[in-house]
C-alpha cells in the first residue's frame, strides 16, 4: 500500500499567466508565468506549509494542456530541487473526464517529479454516476497510476423548498 503525504497544511495554488504587459501576452491564451509560479511556490514552503497541491480545482487546470500541465508541475519541482526542498510535498491534481487522459496526466506528474495524484470525480460521465461505477473509475485509474492518488469528490447539498 502506498504511503499518504506527511500530515500538516497543504494549500491549493492558484496557476499563475504573464500579465497583460508582459512582451509574450495573448489576450486569447496568455502563456503560462513559471517564474513566478515557482517563487510563489518556494514561498509558501518557507513559510512553514507542509506541502503544495498544484493544479487542483482552482479552476484555471481543465483549461491547460497536458503539456502546459507537466511545465507547472516540472517548473515547480526544480525550484524546490534548487532551493534544497528535494523531497517536498507536491501533489498534483488531474483535470479530464475520462481514464486515459487522468492516466497520461498522472504519468506526466510523476515525470515532473510529484509523489501524488489528486483524481477529480468525473462530472458528465454516466458510467460513474452511481456509486458503483466511481468506485469502479478510480479503481481502473489507480491501477494504471505510476503514483499514488487521492479522490478528490465535490459535495453539495442541496436544500428545495417548497
Amino acid at each position: 500500500m502506498a504511503s499518504p503525504p506527511p500530515a500538516g497544511v497543504y494549500v491549493p495554488v492558484p496557476t499563475f499567466f504573464v500579465s497583460k504587459k508582459a512582451a509574450n501576452y495573448n489576450a486569447t491564451a496568455a502563456p503560462l508565468d513559471l517564474e513566478t509560479q515557482a517563487a510563489h511556490s518556494l514561498h509558501l514552503a518557507k513559510s512553514g506549509i507542509t506541502g503544495l497541491v498544484v493544479l487542483g480545482s482552482t479552476g484555471e487546470a481543465v483549461h491547460l494542456t497536458n503539456k502546459e500541465r507537466f511545465e507547472v508541475l516540472s517548473s515547480v519541482r526544480k525550484a524546490y530541487d534548487n532551493a534544497g526542498y528535494k523531497n517536498y510535498p507536491i501533489i498534483a491534481g488531474t483535470a479530464a473526464q475520462n481514464i486515459e487522459e487522468v492516466v497520461d496526466q498522472l504519468k506526466g506528474a510523476k515525470e515532473a517529479g510529484c509523489q501524488w495524484g489528486l483524481c477529480l470525480v468525473p462530472g458528465y460521465f454516466a458510467g460513474a454516476s452511481t456509486q458503483d461505477g466511481i468506485i469502479q473509475w478510480f479503481t481502473a485509474v489507480a491501477d494504471q497510476s505510476p503514483i499514488p492518488v487521492m479522490m478528490f469528490v465535490h459535495c453539495f447539498l442541496l436544500h428545495i423548498r417548497r
